[in-house]
């Protein structure tokens, strides 16, 4: 992505400066006393900004608006910023709560680092005319923070000020005085609060990793990704992390991590967790997403937590125990699940996490196939898949499974077929026949 550097002092007064695509500008600026205003400027007069992602109302409570003339309501699970007397507006002003806030299914607003410093998610602040389309992806951003501190975006640092263009799922972005370690891998910012086992784990495993799955999955391209870890010792028991475009990112909203560390189921499940998202960083084409739709989800989110598997299994061979109990416990999760409803129904049924375990499976079964054939594995089958998934309009399971019965064969994918497609009867036998023919 690139960076434009913002030439004049930002006025709010700006309706030439918006997109075509959104035709709404946001400017997000912190002053000397840590106060954060947030401000949409429209180029035309409208009744109302509605937001791309609402998974909560929580806007209501944290998003004051400068003026009482204005408010958020939410209806029907979708909030919109409005006019209290129903007029319309060009420019609206917010102060925005800049703490942690857990919010389902989705990616916190504020991650706040142990100095001072904060993560702000800038797809929590997307915002459309009326409605938001799908067509609608593209914002022109805008922020100032105060002297002393800088501005990471997209890896390249900004004192003062900067301005870019957004889209798609949003971006992490870092404020405060911290500097960024880069190395061959990676660009990091590792709180420095964190307890020493987790900073030392961040800053060997995470390259080991990328080193790893750039060996199976080649090399990625563009901007070198950026991991952000940031930590609130507070009284808290939430942690959260994922991916965007080359980012991976974890906070942890707790007051006992450094009891945490001395757990070593804790310390593995943090490694899989980072090798679960350092793998999604890897399965992405040169032209971008290769996901699918909702109900896809088994076919990312499997194959990124079989990786993690391999990954862990290869890299750290004292967790081969952690490794076999997790993938138990997955088979018994997926069983249970899928005990009433289809896998292609669990995000409907609001069973999300049926795509991670039953997806492992899937992937475990076609990986055990092709090593048996001597066919390579499932990363050699992911290349071919991705390479075939740019050029095609097809459904990314159908592309996917297509080429998993051409390297492995039609019986197994019509069982895995039967997992995703159909309400089994017996989950646990269709589950075990899955990578055996008993």
């Amino acid at each position: 992505m690139k960076i434009v550097k913002f030439i004049l002092l930002f006025s709010l007064s700006f309706p030439t400066w918006a997109t075509d695509e959104s035709m709404v500008d946001i400017s997000v600026i912190k002053s000397k006393d840590g106060k954060w205003t947030l401000t949409y400027q429209t180029q035309k007069p409208v009744f109302r900004l509605s937001f791309v992602r609402n998974p909560d109302n929580s806007r209501i409570e944290r998003w004051k608006p400068t003026i009482s003339d204005f408010e958020i309501v939410s209806i029907e699970n979708q909030e919109y910023l409005i006019k209290k007397d129903g007029s319309s507006f060009a420019q609206v002003s917010l102060h925005l709560t800049p703490t942690y806030k857990h919010l389902s299914k989705d990616y916190a607003p504020f991650s706040p680092y142990s100095d001072g410093g904060v993560l702000i998610y800038t797809g929590r602040l997307f915002a459309c005319i009326n409605q938001c389309l799908d067509k609608v992806n593209s914002w022109r951003l805008f922020m100032q923070v105060p002297e002393g501190e800088h501005i990471i975006v997209a890896g390249n640092v900004y004192k003062g000020e900067a301005s870019w263009i957004d889209s798609d799922d949003g971006m992490n972005i870092y404020v405060g005085s911290q500097q960024p370690i880069v190395t061959q891998n990676v660009i990091a910012v590792i709180d420095s609060g964190l307890p020493e086992k987790i900073k030392l784990s961040l800053g060997s495993d995470i390259p080991n990793l990328m080193n790893y799955f750039e060996q199976r999955l080649g090399e990625l391209e563009g901007v070198k990704p950026t991991l952000f870890a940031s930590y609130a010792n507070i009284g808290g028991h939430s942690s959260q992390g994922g991916t965007l475009s080359n980012q991976i990112f974890m906070h942890w909203n707790l007051n006992n991590l450094n009891e945490k560390v001395t757990d070593n189921k804790f310390l593995n499940n943090t490694i899989w967790f980072f090798a679960h998202e350092v793998a999604h960083l890897y399965q992405r084409s040169s032209q971008g997403e290769t996901y699918g739709e909702r109900h896809e989800s088994w076919l990312h989110e499997g194959h990124a937590d079989w990786s993690a598997a391999l990954a862990l299994l290869e890299l750290y061979p004292e967790t081969s125990e952690y490794v076999a109990n997790k993938i138990n416990r997955f088979r018994t999760h997926c069983s249970t699940g899928l005990d009433n409803f289809p896998l292609v129904e669990a995000a409907d049924k609001g069973r999300f996490d049926l795509y991670y375990t039953c997806g492992l499976l899937i992937h475990q079964a076609i990986d055990l196939i092709l090593r048996e054939k001597g066919k390579k594995d499932i990363y050699s089958l992911w290349v071919d898949f991705r390479r075939q998934a740019e050029k095609s309009d097809v459904k990314r399971s159908e592309i996917f499974l297509s080429h998993a019965e051409k390297w492995t064969s039609k019986d197994l994918v019509n069982r895995i077929k039967e997992v995703i497609g159909t309400k089994l009867s017996n989950p646990d036998k269709t589950l075990n026949h899955l990578v055996t023919d008993d």
